[in-house]
């Protein structure tokens, strides 16, 4: 369904919110105002949020190579289901995303099977080994590609990450990085707390994180280059980023739902649903990334939806691989747990789900006459649990397994198409 029109909605755009109604003809807003008649089906939102729909610039799709963790279709239906509108998918696939007979193959499995706007990071070195960069310049000239991500891995030499910076810059494009000081891990499986002490386990300092963020704003004061980091966990990276915005860099940052919820505190059992990179870190680092977000030093907020079998998460938390899914219920849950506890406001999440990554990465993100809708909506007065029958990508390693959230999708409109959305 193309075109209709949306009654009552409690619509936020720019800061604000309004209880209008839309005109959607042929998949275009053509009116935002009060009492609007039309002769198209009418939906009655009856108060429901109103959002453009959300941007995550940090997914794992696993497709090509990892299908038996998730496939673009069931990943794109994640995000679909979590009221997403576009995703980016990371490069460490297999083949990894580093050439453009990989880039092409990706775009046409995307054409075929994504459910909604698909794009992708660039490695920035071959196959993520920090050895060699990527033909930088041919494949910036992919439109499906925003960017270069090794992420999964940081950049370990300063002279590649330096280079890497240069070439980005004078192409005009981004490097997002996962930074991860190799140097430092040790065989970490958890945040290096009091939890990891008490149950005998390797800890991963903050340091392997806040190293590599220091030396590449470092670089970035050089060359003024475009600069993302990935999935901030440490207070110490917040304090430096805010650092940087203020010294008028062009960086941005971004937080994980996870780490905005959980600390090292929450672990429960030494669960492997509770182990991903970077880790849940104190309560200490938690409350600098909730003050990073409301004072708008962090402007992203990021799934880092990371899937894997049940089989492989299904072993102790140090042999268990790092990552957890995120985009089904990521704004569920930041309502229920930040904004609903008066910790964020709803204001500050939505922005840093919408406009927020899409200042990174120079995307749409506009609801006006004349633009495509690209909308979602919720019920926020709706609780529901999160259970595994629900569950639409392939895997279902999340800490979140029967939490009661408020905030429930009640339809997603992607480039003008309505889908009214009911859990299976």
């Amino acid at each position: 369904m193309n075109s209709y029109l949306l009654k009552n909605a409690y619509l936020y755009y720019l800061g604000q919110f309004q209880n209008v109604d839309l005109l959607i003809k042929d998949g275009y807003i053509v009116d935002i105002d009060r009492d609007i008649t039309a002769d198209v089906p009418v939906i009655d939102l009856q108060g429901k949020l109103v959002s453009h729909n959300f941007i995550d610039i940090h997914t794992h799709l696993r497709e090509p190579g990892y299908e038996h963790k998730e496939t673009i279709e069931t990943g794109s239906l994640s995000a679909l289901y979590g009221g997403y509108g576009t995703i980016v998918a990371m490069a460490n696939t297999l083949p990894c995303m580093d050439d453009v007979e990989t880039v092409e193959d990706f775009k046409q499995r995307v054409a075929q099977d994504g459910h909604v706007n698909i794009y992708t990071y660039s490695a920035i070195t071959e196959n993520l080994q920090g050895q060699k960069l990527v033909d930088m310049a041919k494949l910036v000239q992919e439109d499906i590609v925003l960017g270069f991500s090794d992420d999964g891995k940081g950049v370990q030499s300063d002279e590649m990450m330096e280079l890497a910076m240069q070439l980005a810059g004078n192409l005009d494009s981004i490097i997002v990085a996962h930074c991860e000081d190799e140097s430092e891990l040790h065989g970490g499986c958890i945040h290096e707390g009091h939890y990891a002490k008490e149950h005998g386990l390797v800890g991963i300092n903050s340091a392997s994180e806040f190293k590599q963020v220091a030396r590449d704003l470092n670089i970035v004061r050089q060359y003024h280059n475009r600069y993302h980091i990935c999935h901030i966990s440490t207070k110490e990276t917040v304090a430096l980023l805010k650092q940087a915005r203020l010294e008028g860099l062009s960086v941005s940052g971004e937080a994980s739902p996870h780490h905005l919820i959980l600390t090292e505190d929450n672990i429960k059992d030494c669960h492997p649903n509770y182990k991903m990179n970077p880790p849940l870190r104190s309560q200490e680092d938690h409350q600098a990334l909730i003050q990073g977000l409301n004072d708008h030093t962090i402007t992203v907020i990021a799934t880092d939806h990371a899937p894997h079998a049940r089989e492989e998460k299904n072993t102790t938390i140090d042999k268990a691989p790092f990552g957890i899914i995120g985009l089904q219920h990521a704004f569920s849950l930041l309502y229920t747990y930040l904004v609903k506890k008066n910790l964020v406001s709803l204001e500050t999440v939505l922005d840093a789900l919408t406009i927020g990554p899409a200042q990174v990465l120079n995307l749409d993100c506009q609801i006006q006459k004349g633009s495509l809708a690209n909308l979602c909506i919720f019920d926020l007065n709706q609780s529901f649990t999160i259970e595994e029958k629900d569950i639409q990508s392939k895997s279902i390693n999340t800490p979140f397994l029967g939490v009661e959230c408020y905030g429930k999708i009640f339809a997603n409109i992607i480039n003008g198409k309505f889908m009214e959305l009911e859990e299976k």
